[in-house]
């Protein structure tokens, strides 16, 4: 479902995507605390959507990782990613014992008019 967040689909499937469901991780774009990076992208004409901002704040991670260890030795960044919580344009990251990030996982989309966007309840 990754690539359903791209709108390529749009272009290539045209009316037919309507209706497609798909799940993907939350949109960041929705955070109030991306707003100012969503507007950067979006003044350059490009809209940040997929993995745009989760490779953003992967670069946040590790800048703060790396900042926070005063090193960018694996060692050093991954017990500085595990010691605490980092703001991110996806929102606040923190990591469990086993490294998996403690965001909520999935939402299910749809496609609809063009645009995706959560499936309401």
């Amino acid at each position: 479902g990754d690539t359903m967040t791209n709108s390529e689909l749009v272009t290539a499937a045209g009316p037919a995507a309507d209706n497609v469901f798909f799940t993907f991780a939350p949109d960041p774009r929705k955070n109030p605390s991306a707003a100012a990076v969503v507007k950067k992208f979006r003044d350059a004409k490009v809209e940040p959507e997929g993995y745009v901002m989760y490779a953003y704040a992967a670069m946040q991670l590790f800048a703060d990782a790396a900042n926070a260890a005063k090193s960018t030795k694996y060692k050093d960044l991954e017990k500085a990613l595990r010691s605490g919580s980092f703001d991110t344009v996806i929102g606040k990251l923190s990591f469990d014992a086993k490294g998996d990030n403690k965001l909520p996982g999935f939402m299910v989309y749809q496609w609809q008019g063009g645009k995706y966007d959560y499936v309401k309840k």
